[in-house]
């Protein structure tokens, strides 16, 4: 792999753990970040970092790092279900318009990217593998929680796009729940963990019988290094997870267990509100991503906990 390396939303959950890959590999590495949600902190301090404040969507900038770098991770968009309910046309601006300025100064220059999407793609489904095969099919446009999707599934479109008619070699990852101590408080690990830790109760939101399927940061980022590598040319897609369930209410046992065994669990009503729509069940079918990387996920969900909960204890 090129030993130069462009990382938007670098300072994110994700996007550090592939900043900290990339610097095993003894790359040097360009971080974008607008600091709406990723921090600094996040990334260690190596001289081969550069960080640029500013936006995606910043045509000049961009084009500058882009020609700078020998192959792009996109990962720069806004997440949290607040922050998408909040500010839905910022999100979708920076989702549509990032995305398309990432793409166009990287097929100027024939850079690889690697661009994000995301499970939501596919909306609800039965609990059954979600293969990539399967149309999206996300919910309609007047759910602001769709708007996400939405962005995202634009992005793949034009990232395919641009893969067939300007040859641009672009892998289209679709995350499931990636997780991790640098992860912000809305989600739903750390904001148990922040429960457990401030003596409970944690709140379950419905009846806890919904399901996802939890990936490490650092499982998440090997995987993106690992299809940059090997993936074949052209517009490739894959989803990007673990395969095993587990229902929320069980999440919230487990974090109970390995925090505090002392704190309660309580049901609450349903999140947010002004007709939000829970998704049920979300499980990805992994074959392709593990018949091209030959990697399966190495951290374990109780190893994951016991790292939030311990960066948790020491911010305190």
């Amino acid at each position: 792999m090129s030993q130069g390396i462009l990382v938007t939303g670098g300072c994110g959950l994700i996007g550090s753990a592939v900043v900290e890959r990339a610097l095993l590999a003894r790359a040097r590495v360009l971080v974008l970040d607008n600091l709406s949600t990723g921090s600094p902190a996040n990334l260690p301090r190596d001289p081969r970092i550069e960080l640029t404040v500013g936006d995606v969507c910043d045509d000049a900038l961009v084009r500058s790092l882009v020609r700078r770098s020998s192959l792009v991770v996109h990962l720069a968009a806004g997440v949290g279900v607040e922050r998408i309910l909040a500010r839905p046309t910022g999100m979708l601006r920076q989702s549509l318009l990032g995305t398309e300025t990432v793409l166009r100064h990287a097929a100027a220059v024939r850079r690889p990217v690697f661009f994000a999407s995301t499970s939501e793609v596919y909306g609800d489904s039965d609990g059954e593998p979600l293969a990539e095969t399967r149309p999206v099919g996300f919910g309609r446009p007047d759910r602001l929680r769709f708007s996400y999707a939405a962005g995202k599934a634009a992005g793949e479109a034009l990232a395919f796009a641009y893969a067939e008619e300007y040859a641009l070699s672009a892998v289209v990852g679709r995350f499931f729940n990636v997780t991790g101590p640098r992860q912000g408080t809305g989600a739903v690990l750390p904001t148990f963990v922040r429960q457990a830790l401030a003596g409970g109760p944690i709140t379950v939101h419905g009846d806890g019988s919904q399901t996802r399927c939890f990936l490490d940061a650092r499982d998440a980022a090997e995987y993106v290094w690992r299809l940059l590598d090997e993936a074949p040319p052209g517009g490739t897609l894959f989803n990007i997870g673990r395969p095993e369930p587990v229902s929320i209410l069980d999440l919230a046992r487990k974090v109970r267990d390995l925090v505090d065994p002392r704190v309660k669990i309580e049901a609450a009503p349903p999140a947010y509100g002004r007709g939000f729509v829970a998704i049920r069940h979300r499980r990805p079918d992994v074959r392709r991503l593990l018949a091209v990387t030959r990697y399966a996920p190495r951290v374990a969900l109780d190893e994951t906990i016991r790292s939030c909960a311990s960066v948790a204890r020491a911010a305190r």
